[in-house]
């Protein structure tokens, strides 16, 4: 009987343990859209037979999302492509006070930025990322992408041959004009990635740590 009262408990431990390292797998916390057909060069933008926007030290994109949980970003990225040997962009998250608000900073200056990071791009478009880690709170923010800050170079270019999901909410700023504006609905098909860990709320946890405890439970008294 002892024997089988220790499995028992030992099979609660695991599914409480199991919970807990569930929480802290990678996942993807935003995307503008699915991506699409990569290895596309640089000319092919210039001559528009793939669409494509650029990214640069004067004109900034992004898209504005919304969590509904905490979560702790990993990194940032999409399907970008260089127009030369090492271009790189920068890719930063800034806080919103809600769906229709902008980045307060063309220059990223403002408190509103939470972080930044380099993203290194390919001759050939790809999926590409670069390393961001962040704590996120329930709310409004924006990923955004230029050139020129964070250690990145003069820029490259974002492909626009991936399939929206929904109706991403596009932004963009340019430097002559000084500030931010909305750009959706004709501003398409980008993608735009925020991965890391969404965190469980901690009712969640608790039922679910009690799950476990019933189980435990329901063994002894089967015994």
């Amino acid at each position: 009987m002892k024997a089988v009262h220790r499995i028992g408990k030992i099979a609660g431990i695991v599914l409480i343990n199991t919970i807990f390292a569930s929480s802290s797998d990678a996942a993807t916390i935003y995307e503008s859209g699915h991506l699409g057909t990569t290895g596309v060069s640089a000319q092919q933008l210039f001559d528009q037979t793939v669409p494509g926007s650029n990214v640069n030290l004067s004109v900034f994109l992004g898209a504005r999302f919304e969590i509904l949980q905490p979560a702790n970003t990993t990194r940032v990225g999409g399907h970008f492509v260089g127009f030369g040997e090492g271009d790189s962009i920068f890719g930063a998250i800034i806080a919103l006070t809600g769906e229709s608000d902008l980045p307060d900073s063309f220059d990223l200056s403002t408190f509103d930025l939470l972080g930044g990071t380099k993203i290194d791009l390919p001759l050939e478009s790809n999926e590409v990322f670069g390393e961001l880690d962040l704590f996120l709170s329930p709310g409004w923010y924006a990923v955004v992408f230029g050139g020129s800050m964070f250690g990145a170079a003069l820029g490259g270019g974002a492909v626009r041959n991936n399939t929206d999901i929904g109706i991403p909410s596009y932004i963009q700023a340019q430097q002559i004009i000084g500030g931010w504006a909305n750009m959706s609905p004709n501003f398409r098909n980008h993608r735009f990635v925020v991965e890391g860990t969404v965190i469980p709320e901690p009712a969640t946890i608790v039922l679910l740590g009690t799950c476990g405890v019933l189980l435990l439970l329901k063994r002894r008294r089967a015994v």
